[in-house]
């Protein structure tokens, strides 16, 4: 098994230093980094989005919770969810569920969590439920370069207190 092939493409062509960590099944991002013994706050989840302008990737920690209003807000758009079979077609060489959290390697537009600048080593799925990609937070950046970030997450327990206007 290897990563999916686009995604390692866009790695090589790049010149990223990165490892594939093998780890058993899982799905979900908390469970993978359970199962692959990274720490939650490390890893990494994709969640696409769309609107009349087209796909935006979001990128988080995976243990916080997506605030769609904040990257509405920030990206001045009127995005939703992207239902699993959008997903299948725009990752057409990757498992369902276990995109990768790097969209310029899909050509989509990426807005990055800036809580990922508190990590040294980040990980995401590698296109399929078994490996994962880790890299740098600096190769990270590297290839997220020109991308927005902005405060688009909170932990699940403050999303009571964010969603209140």
């Amino acid at each position: 098994m290897s990563i999916a092939p686009r995604l390692k493409s866009f790695l090589n062509r790049n010149d990223i230093d990165y490892e594939v960590v093998s780890h058993p099944y899982s799905d979900g991002a908390l469970n993978t980094a359970n199962v692959a013994c990274v720490p939650a706050k490390n890893m990494t989840k994709a969640v696409v989005l769309k609107d009349e302008q087209g796909y935006v990737m979001t990128i988080l920690p995976s243990v916080n919770k997506l605030m769609l209003r904040w990257v509405n807000s920030k990206l001045n758009r009127h995005l939703h969810l992207v239902s699993e079979h959008g997903l299948e077609e725009l990752f057409p060489d990757c498992e369902s569920g276990a995109i990768p959290a790097i969209g310029t390697a899909y050509g989509i537009k990426t807005c990055w969590d800036d809580e990922l600048n508190a990590v040294q080593d980040l990980y995401f799925q590698g296109g399929n439920h078994r490996e994962l990609v880790h890299l740098q937070r600096e190769q990270f950046k590297q290839l997220l370069q020109g991308e927005p970030h902005a405060a688009i997450s909170c932990p699940p327990e403050e999303m009571e207190a964010y969603s209140k206007d």
